[in-house]
């Protein structure tokens, strides 16, 4: 997780720079706009990802009475 947020923080450094270098050339605007949608749906997957870590039930499973635990 440390990874991704360092990663984050990274490319968020990084676009303004790629915003001016696109705008200088309009070819590299198209891949930029497919970059920035590729963030979006990486971003989109992780929150559905969270959000279903947070549905499902962490409780442990009930530990099973043995009857014969004590005479062994």
């Amino acid at each position: 997780m440390r990874a991704f947020a360092i990663a984050a923080i990274i490319a968020s450094l990084a676009v303004p720079a790629f915003i001016i270098a696109s705008l200088a050339d309009p070819s590299k605007a198209a891949e930029y706009r497919a970059e920035e949608q590729k963030r979006k749906d990486a971003e989109e997957i992780e929150k559905a990802y969270k959000d279903m870590l947070k549905r499902t039930n962490r409780e442990q499973p009930v530990k099973k009475a043995d009857p014969w635990g004590n005479m062994r």
